[in-house]
């Protein structure tokens, strides 16, 4: 049984893949615009040339925002600010505006997890966890 463990172990607990090859799929990752720093990377061979990656992002909130701001009219944006008289109003306000933005930056993550899967095919599974 101790033989069997043994010799099974790397397929059983996983493997780091080559540095090589994770800093391969890091460089993509840290080349998207949207994308500060990533931290703890973890890239695991999985067996059958199946890899499982891992990375704390710290996303750019400028390039977000801006990213926002070009999908909707800053003439519209202007206007409902200028028309804001109570606090609840501003309120209502900036609850619509942070909910579009958290939606997009979930957009972004699933956009880069499906770029790092559709550049490198050996990677299956792509875990980004938002700082």
């Amino acid at each position: 049984a101790s033989f069997i463990i043994y010799t099974n172990s790397g397929a059983l607990v996983g493997r780091s893949i080559p540095t090589n090859r994770m800093l391969e799929i890091n460089k993509q990752l840290e080349a998207d615009e949207m994308v500060r720093a990533i931290h703890d990377v973890k890239a695991t061979d999985m067996g059958n040339e199946m890899v499982r990656y891992k990375a704390e992002v710290d996303f750019d909130g400028r390039t977000l925002t801006r990213h926002y701001l070009d999908t909707i009219d800053l003439e519209v944006l202007l206007k409902e600010m200028q028309e804001l008289k109570a606090m609840e109003e501003v309120e209502a306000f900036m609850l619509k505006h942070g909910e579009n933005i958290v939606d997009m930056l979930g957009a972004e993550v699933d956009r880069i997890e499906k770029e790092l899967k559709k550049r490198h095919p050996q990677v299956r599974h792509v875990d980004l966890e938002v700082l």
